[in-house]
């Protein structure tokens, strides 16, 4: 009998779900040819294509579809294995506060497998600027906090730094625009003040021609290539690219993705989450999962 890798199954589910071997990296913390070398040995052990390009990007192919499905139920049966047999049992509410652009990147495969792992558990998700959410955990609002921060000293406990970057429309023009269009969120955004200071350090002009405080109609004008923003680097939602360094843009600070909980007891909803969490979301970014 021949005994097929879980890992390499959960590489495959994870394209099969995303359609991009570059956003699979991204969300399991691979570097994008990891993925392309667990899709090749899965597809040299069935002797069989499993993906097959499109417009828009990957599909699954006949024998991929057949696979879809066997590969997701044995992957939900791995990950209740191991939890029941290596973590205590919780149950109840716990109340998690994300920044609102977190929520394309790495986080939702991290709550998913949460979810299944600790399916008596209740996640109550409350998503705003980073600012807010920090006035709403030392409020007790919030259990456990992820922050996007500036600076050395941070207020929570870092599970990696990453840089901000320029985003815009691929092959877009407004990032050479003078002055620069500006997508921006609210006032109180983590960004906004470093943005703004290192355009006017640079003495490149700029103008605001969109701020909300919501986050997918700022996007939407950077993809309509209107407006160019900001993001961090593993955190770039889908159909935007970092802007070419033919635009001259300056360079934006790294900061760090910090996490807070309140004192709880070991068996408390809020210990779980944390953990897992930290597992999930601390810096892997080297992991080649070779």
């Amino acid at each position: 009998m021949r005994n097929v890798d879980t890992q390499l199954l959960r590489t495959f589910a994870t394209v099969a779900e995303t359609g991009s071997m570059t956003r699979t990296a991204r969300v399991l913390n691979l570097t994008q040819g990891a993925v392309s070398q667990h899709i090749k040995r899965l597809e040299t052990q069935f002797g069989k294509a499993l993906f097959h390009r499109q417009r828009g990007g990957l599909a699954l192919t006949e024998t991929g579809e057949r696979l879809s499905g066997k590969a997701l139920r044995m992957l939900q049966l791995n990950d209740e294995m191991w939890v029941d047999m290596t973590t205590p049992q919780f149950a109840g509410r716990v109340t998690l506060g994300v920044p609102i652009d977190l929520i394309s990147g790495r986080l939702p495969s991290v709550l998913r497998l949460f979810a299944r792992a600790y399916p008596d558990i209740e996640i109550n998700l409350r998503c705003g600027t980073s600012p807010r959410l920090r006035t709403h955990f030392e409020l007790g609002a919030i259990d456990v906090v992820v922050l996007e921060e500036f600076g050395d000293r941070p207020f929570g406990n870092t599970l990696y730094r990453d840089r901000l970057v320029w985003a815009g429309a691929e092959g877009g023009r407004a990032p050479f625009a003078d002055p620069l269009p500006l997508s921006l969120v609210s006032q109180s955004c983590a960004f906004r003040r470093h943005v703004i200071e290192s355009l006017d350090r640079s003495g490149r002009g700029w103008k605001c021609v969109y701020e909300s405080d919501n986050l997918e109609a700022t996007i939407a004008m950077m993809r309509m290539d209107l407006a160019v923003g900001t993001f961090l680097e593993t955190a770039m939602p889908d159909r935007l690219t970092a802007v070419e360094k033919a635009a001259e843009l300056p360079d934006l600070p790294e900061f760090s993705v910090t996490l807070s909980a309140r004192q709880a007891s070991p068996d408390h909803p809020a210990a779980a989450l944390t953990d897992h969490l930290e597992r999930g979301l601390s810096d892997q970014r080297r992991k080649t999962g070779t």
